[in-house]
């Protein structure tokens, strides 16, 4: 019964506003915390939104790409910021969620299936730079990362700015790269960009002359 409840509030239209009064309290718990980034964090949802608003400002960038719809909170938060939004779920029952609470909004366009399969003919039709938000991580166990950036990579459109959730996952044990690899790959393929790691997750972006 409570799954039940819990999956119909997800779906209701209530789950957004929740959503978004819950992650400033998370945020503050987080700072009164110290901002912890050791071990395992937790990095609240509320820092993801502002690092996503403050890199397609200062990038001036229009579109963007997520992979890992899931409930549609990241696509809530920024729905206003961008021109085009377009969002990969392997989860049929999250990404029929997704469509349905989007429907109404044409610039918004939800995709069910591997990000890692869906997301080449996704960038197909992009002719200028965009914001990757990569979040399609199966926990620590499976994700498409190394797919996903290989398609970026090869994108004949420069000055992409990639941002990675999860950075913890990345030490070689399952689908993911070791940092050292994911390094040395994108000075391979995407030569002149800054790689960091700050607050879990991986910013690779070409630095501002």
């Amino acid at each position: 019964m409570f799954w039940k409840l819990k999956q119909a509030f997800r779906k209701s239209w209530l789950f957004f506003p929740y959503k978004k009064i819950s992650s400033v309290s998370e945020y503050l718990m987080w700072r009164l915390r110290g901002s912890p980034s050791a071990g395992r964090p937790k990095v609240p949802h509320l820092l993801k939104q502002r690092l996503i608003a403050e890199f397609a400002r200062n990038y001036d960038l229009h579109i963007l790409v997520e992979t890992g719809t899931n409930f549609g909170q990241m696509i809530n938060a920024n729905e206003r910021r961008f021109r085009e939004i377009y969002s990969i779920e392997l989860d049929e029952w999250k990404a029929t969620v997704a469509k349905r609470k989007f429907a109404k909004q044409p610039h918004i366009h939800t995709f069910l299936g591997d990000s890692g399969a869906v997301l080449p003919s996704i960038i197909l039709g992009i002719k200028e730079p965009c914001l990757f938000w990569l979040d399609a991580h199966v926990g620590d166990s499976s994700a498409a990362i190394k797919q996903e950036l290989d398609c970026i990579y090869k994108h004949p459109v420069e000055n992409h700015v990639l941002l990675i959730d999860d950075a913890r996952w990345f030490d070689g044990r399952t689908d993911y790269p070791t940092m050292e690899e994911l390094r040395e790959k994108a000075g391979r393929e995407y030569p002149g960009r800054v790689v960091e790691v700050k607050d879990d997750i991986i910013r690779i972006y070409k630095p501002k002359s």
